[in-house]
């Protein structure tokens, strides 16, 4: 009894305030609070005085209080003083304070080992609330960092919590939280949904910092997909409600958000003013992550305006700072930027060094195997969460009923029947992931040969000395192939990503064959490339056979011709070349004694079979011969028809 009565008062003494004083912005402040220790007589009245005062982790001066609240914390518990539950809770509440203050000024290792020991303690506790508060903390400081896998393992730890708890605001914090790390892994479907509960909570709750983080989300989410109109929109009210809560911090986040939205849309001196403001709050408090993107920010619309040695200047400072933080995502952006300054300025030393460390650090970030691991988080977390429920709703079933003989019999039933459905599903389930493995398979087997075909361009360039060529040539193969990359580990792309990837490929090979062809890629006014969703990269095998079938054997004059339209509930697709045909393509690789048979068409043709059973829907392919009333060859035609709705 009396150690229930010691752990009620350590949580009145210590927990409740703590929660108070986070929910009321610090009602107390600083200057009360310092009086307070002064008066303080006994340790626990100044341990409790002290966990107030780290908690305003904003205030540099009150770093030294730190120290003396982990001391008296300390020597109470180890003077075995009573209650031992009280020492512990000033303790771990001080640790997750410290664990803010280092985090707000980037320090990242020191937060992370502070915010562990803070979830020891918890444990110690058995403290739930506030353990979640600790997980939230630590998922936020990963995702900074760069370390996806971790932050969104920690995220789905801490919406366990939640959910026990049935707390709603840490939910709709948690589910923000976990839209954000599906966003830095491509997976959009995913990052709405988590998004879309995130706002109905914060609205239900009517909880106005939590709906101007959403907003700020939001706002984001909209960029990404190509609506600036939207997303300067969402920005700007979550910009108005920091302001009315006079949260520099969150307004310093937001402004820089503004500027590159305003930067994408071509209005550099509107976000230069925005990256400005961004960089001046940053500076102010001390937020080195925040410091490093506004200069890379404004590097890049120097860059853009001509000003080579201020864009260098501020793009040096941004990798500088990354550099110090250890942040992989940020060193990489300074390092392209850099990349194409130093290219401008003809610094071809350094505009290699600058390439190679920005593959580097993209390799380690993004790879399939943070993808895959966080894939199966979530669904090892939905797979848990259904067994916890079927296990409380058995478990009431018993307290609300007799166990009587018919209730046996139906529940038997009922399980015999959820087992049947159950392994139909996960046979099902299985198929489908056969399915999709295989269509990953025939992708990457569509990738060797035009790589082989780009490298003796580059050979060329270099074998007769043209390096401004050969280099230009590297660095967009180089990001195609990233592009082609991150392409086949998706079942569907935006119609937009896949023109954009033609774009690039035709490109270069116009650059590889001396530009004896010419191209355009048109999409009736009906198609919206910003929604549709097509099979990655499936496009681009027909265009490769129009040209090296075809085109190729041109002097000059050569056409090629991509179009896009909408038949009923289908997206049309047409390939269409002026070259000199099929038949003649092969009698001339017959007289040069060429014996490769090209597996392209015949990849594609599995493709489209495999995504017409996976998405139970037709996909089609159609090669026409185009011919004169003479039959003489005018090129060939390629019809390809997708469903709307993939």
């Amino acid at each position: 009894m009396k150690s229930v009565v010691w752990r009620l008062l350590a949580y009145v003494c210590f927990l409740l305030p703590s929660l108070l004083a986070l929910q009321s912005g610090y009602a107390q402040n600083k200057d009360s609070l310092l009086l307070q220790l002064k008066l303080a007589k006994h340790d626990t009245q100044k341990i409790n005085v002290l966990r107030l005062l780290t908690a305003l982790s904003d205030d540099t001066t009150i770093r030294g209080y730190f120290d003396d609240g982990i001391a008296l914390c300390q020597k109470g518990i180890a003077e075995g003083q009573k209650p031992q539950e009280l020492y512990i809770t000033g303790l771990a509440t001080i640790y997750g304070n410290m664990g803010s203050y280092y985090k707000h000024r980037s320090e990242y290792a020191n937060a992370l080992d502070l915010y562990k020991k803070a979830v020891e303690l918890s444990d110690q506790l058995h403290d739930k609330r506030f353990k979640s508060i600790m997980l939230n903390d630590m998922a936020v400081l990963y995702d900074d960092m760069g370390n996806m896998r971790q932050s969104l393992e920690t995220s789905y730890k801490d919406l366990q919590l939640q959910e026990e708890l049935n707390d709603s605001l840490g939910m709709a914090y948690t589910y923000n939280n976990i839209a954000h790390i599906f966003i830095e892994l491509k997976d959009d479907k995913n990052a709405l949904e988590y998004y879309t509960k995130s706002l109905e909570m914060f609205n239900a709750l009517k909880y106005e910092k939590g709906m101007a983080m959403i907003m700020c989300n939001m706002g984001t989410y909209y960029s990404s997909n190509g609506d600036g109109k939207t997303a300067l929109i969402y920005y700007r009210k979550s910009l108005q409600l920091y302001r009315q809560m006079k949260d520099a911090y969150s307004v310093g986040e937001v402004l820089s958000c503004c500027g590159f939205e305003l930067d994408k849309q071509g209005q550099g001196d509107s976000a230069l003013i925005y990256f400005n403001q961004a960089l001046s709050i940053a500076q102010k408090l001390n937020v080195k992550e925040n410091m490093a993107y506004a200069y890379r920010a404004m590097a890049k619309i120097m860059l853009s305006k001509g000003n080579v040695t201020e864009a260098e200047q501020y793009a040096s400072r941004s990798l500088q700072i990354s550099k110090q933080l250890g942040n992989l995502r940020d060193i990489q952006n300074a390092a392209k930027i850099l990349k194409e300054i130093y290219l401008q300025t003809g610094n071809y030393k350094e505009a290699y060094s600058m390439h190679d460390l920005e593959i580097t650090m993209r390799d380690s970030m993004i790879n399939d195997a943070n993808y895959k691991d966080a894939i199966n988080k979530k669904l090892q977390y939905d797979y848990e969460k259904k067994e916890l429920q079927l296990k409380l709703d058995n478990e009431n079933k018993i307290w609300e009923k007799n166990v009587l003989i018919y209730a046996s019999l139906l529940a038997a039933l009922l399980v015999s029947v959820g087992s049947f459905f159950y392994t139909r599903h996960s046979k099902l389930k299985s198929r489908l992931e056969t399915m999709e493995l295989e269509q990953q398979q025939y992708r990457a087997q569509m990738n060797p040969h035009f790589i082989f075909n780009c490298l003796h361009s580059i050979q060329h360039y270099i074998l007769h000395n043209d390096v401004i060529s050969a280099n230009k040539y590297l660095s967009e193969f180089a990001s195609l192939m990233r592009t082609t990359m991150e392409h086949n580990r998706l079942q569907t792309i935006l119609l937009q990503q896949e023109i954009d990837y033609l774009n690039s490929y035709l490109s270069l090979e116009q650059m590889r064959f001396e530009n004896k062809f010419t191209y355009q890629i048109d999409c009736s006014a009906d198609v919206d490339t910003s929604a549709l969703q097509v099979l990655p990269t499936i496009i681009q095998p027909f265009a490769e056979n129009a040209i090296v079938h075809g085109l190729c054997y041109l002097e000059n004059g050569g056409r090629l011709l991509v179009s896009f339209t909408k038949e009923g509930d289908w997206l049309v697709c047409t390939v269409d070349d002026n070259g000199i045909g099929r038949k003649a393509s092969k009698q001339i690789k017959a007289r040069s004694g060429k014996t490769h048979v090209s597996q392209g068409m015949e990849l594609v043709k599995k493709r489209l079979a495999l995504a017409s059973s996976l998405h139970k829907k037709s996909f089609s392919a159609e090669v026409i011969d185009k011919t004169d009333a003479d039959g003489k060859a005018l090129g060939t035609l390629v019809i390809l028809k997708f469903p709307l709705e993939v």
